[in-house]
């Protein structure tokens, strides 16, 4: 079996992760002591466990037969995508493994997920005309970005996780990414995801749509004016910033305590 070389490998998040923060970049994929161990820098957090469940939720969802997308079953599936990224053998309740404060906080968390699945099941038809969903096995998925590895060139590649993919009644694509937040999407994400669907498929994809969850709102764009010769040339520029990049420096944000390297950034910039 070939080797993947991962270094050369970018996806969305990757991309926009520099843009983000350098040096978390850096910590992250280029740190020749931390990079390798970054699991072990993770901290549980509860918007992190939410984000998933509701994705797994979904995803399993979507695998069951048609007649048993019933709401109730999409509670089912809920309990089962409900676990800690850094524990996955734990059970319900998940306490502080899945940044949580206490029972309560749980509870509270899990109520909110529930009606964020309720407006998803409100606003979604359960039976579309699904092309692409992720696999089922949702604890270990790294399978899916696996497969979406495509060349951009001799030297790099893209790959990424797609929510859903659907195929629309002129025989093009619309993927469908589920928004937790209540941030407004980068409309880079969008191309970006239309260029590695259309590579991977072969397929046009006309609409790309965001399912902002905490709202019950779904958002359409139509991307498919989109040439992928524009899309390549933006995702070399992104690119080739980064390996043009010589020191990786921290871009204090509103994520900084968020972040999981904040304590080492913190000791090697010597601030406070």
């Amino acid at each position: 079996m070939k080797k993947i070389d991962f270094s050369k490998i970018y996806s969305y998040s990757k991309l926009s992760l520099f843009e983000k923060c350098p040096k978390q970049y850096y910590f992250n994929y280029l740190d020749p002591e931390i990079a390798p161990i970054k699991k072990q820098f993770l901290k549980p957090r509860d918007y992190k466990t939410k984000g998933q469940a509701v994705h797994g939720a979904i995803t399993l969802f979507y695998h069951l037969p048609e007649p048993e997308r019933t709401f109730e079953n999409l509670k089912k599936c809920l309990s089962r995508a409900w676990f800690s990224e850094l524990d996955l053998s734990q059970s319900m309740p998940l306490g502080k493994l899945g940044g949580f404060r206490d029972l309560h906080h749980e509870r509270t968390s899990y109520v909110q997920v529930l009606i964020m699945l309720k407006k998803f099941f409100d606003v979604e038809e359960p039976n579309p005309c699904l092309f692409y969903i992720p696999t089922q096995q949702i604890k270990d998925s790294f399978c899916d970005y696996e497969e979406m590895i495509k060349p951009l060139n001799d030297h790099f590649s893209i790959s990424g996780k797609f929510d859903r993919i659907d195929k629309l009644e002129d025989n093009t694509l619309r993927i469908i990414d589920f928004k937790t937040n209540k941030n407004e999407s980068d409309k880079f994400q969008l191309i970006f995801y239309k260029f590695l669907a259309e590579l991977n498929f072969q397929t046009p994809v006309r609409i790309v749509s965001f399912y902002y969850l905490n709202r019950g709102e779904i958002v359409d764009f139509d991307v498919l004016n989109t040439s992928q010769d524009q899309v390549k040339d933006q995702v070399l520029k992104k690119i080739n910033k980064i390996q043009e990049t010589k020191d990786f420096l921290p871009q204090k944000n509103k994520y900084c305590y968020h972040c999981d390297f904040l304590e080492i950034c913190k000791k090697q910039q010597k601030i406070t």
